[in-house]
């Protein structure tokens, strides 16, 4: 196969994947019905799907874990709340304002937290987070309302039209089919190469000469802004903003969604919001409470015996029905027992090569 060809089926498979993705996008609200959801369902599925899809940038291509991407859902849901109540209901002006607050704070807290690694970022982006919450309930309050939250009088508008309903869910659909194709560009990019890289082993790549600082801003940046963009389509959606939408609970959500969805596979994490905003809204009417306990449990089933998420048992089931699937490696951090195992093959084969 000549060069021409192998890079048209490439895009050819990309066009299929890419059009398969937009009809199952866009035919939610039927068939979510179907299974017992209901119409305003797919669009909070659609909207967290967006947050986990960026948040997926950041963990799974450079393996830093966040506690604290609430900061930038919120963030972005209170400016374009307060645009709404004392400037315009224009939503596209509320995303300019919404996108601008998001890409200093990002910048910021990208500075102060990129410089550690492991539990200690992990740690950093839950403090940050959780000043913004404690600030929006007391130092900013009288901006934030506090506990009760930011409400809204009027219904947004996109120049003119309104949005309820099905237009929400209309353009949170188109919004989320862009980042996917903007997600895979990345991916396959050498940007998203060298982010990978820095996953494998950030500190050879530094002694290659290449500045890896520079390249997980760029990855913190752009997964803030898919962040800051769910954010804003929340209160589109729903035009109140509360507190929780900056609680560390809300990025302990974003975190299980992606693990229990796949880890760097981008359709994982999207996957597993819509299993989870499915099992906390549809199933919770038919067990109540105990829905917490059952979730809890299957999170755990899944990182101990399933830890490339859905995805992963996906490609179990294909490769035991004898389709050819590429091996790839566990979405979770290895096993001190692995660490050690791996590290024991390189200093043999290190040894060799002296030898």
């Amino acid at each position: 196969m000549n060069r021409a060809e192998s890079k048209r089926q490439f895009w050819l498979r990309e066009a299929i994947i890419i059009s398969a993705f937009t009809v199952v996008v866009f035919a939610m609200p039927l068939w979510l019905t179907w299974i017992g959801g209901y119409e305003a369902l797919a669009t909070k599925i659609i909207i967290f799907a967006i947050f986990t899809l960026g948040f997926d940038i950041l963990l799974g291509f450079t393996g830093y874990l966040s506690f604290g991407h609430a900061a930038f859902f919120g963030t972005s849901a209170y400016v374009t709340g307060l645009v709404f109540v004392h400037w315009t209901n224009e939503i596209l002006v509320a995303l300019g304002a919404s996108l601008v607050v998001t890409i200093v704070l990002a910048l910021v807290l990208g500075f102060l937290t990129l410089r550690r690694t492991g539990i200690y970022f992990a740690v950093l982006t839950l403090a940050f987070a959780q000043m913004l919450y404690a600030a929006a309930l007391s130092i900013f309050q009288d901006w934030t309302g506090g506990d009760n939250g930011l409400t809204m009088s009027a219904q947004p508008h996109l120049l003119n039209i309104r949005m309820d309903g099905l237009n929400v869910f209309y353009l949170t659909a188109v919004v989320v089919v862009i980042g996917y194709i903007v997600a895979r560009q990345i991916r396959r990019s050498p940007f998203g190469l060298m982010l990978r890289s820095i996953k494998e082993n950030q500190t050879r790549l530094q002694y290659t000469g290449v500045n890896v600082m520079a390249y997980k801003m760029m990855a913190f940046l752009i997964s803030g802004i898919y962040a800051g963009i769910a954010g804003w389509l929340m209160v589109v959606y729903e035009p109140y903003v509360a507190t929780e939408f900056l609680h560390w609970s809300l990025s302990g959500d974003v975190v299980i969604m992606s693990v229990i969805g796949g880890v760097n596979t981008l359709l994982g994490p999207m996957i597993g919001a819509a299993f989870m905003m499915y099992f906390e809204n549809v199933v919770q009417a038919f067990i109540g409470e105990l829905w917490l306990l059952i979730l809890g449990a299957i999170f755990v089933l899944i990182v101990i015996f399933l830890p490339g998420g859905f995805v992963d048992g996906w490609r179990r089931i294909r490769k035991a029905l004898g389709y050819i699937v590429p091996s790839r490696r566990h979405n979770v951090p290895d096993s001190p027992e692995s660490m050690r195992k791996r590290r024991e093959h390189s200093e043999r084969g290190s040894a060799a090569g002296w030898e």
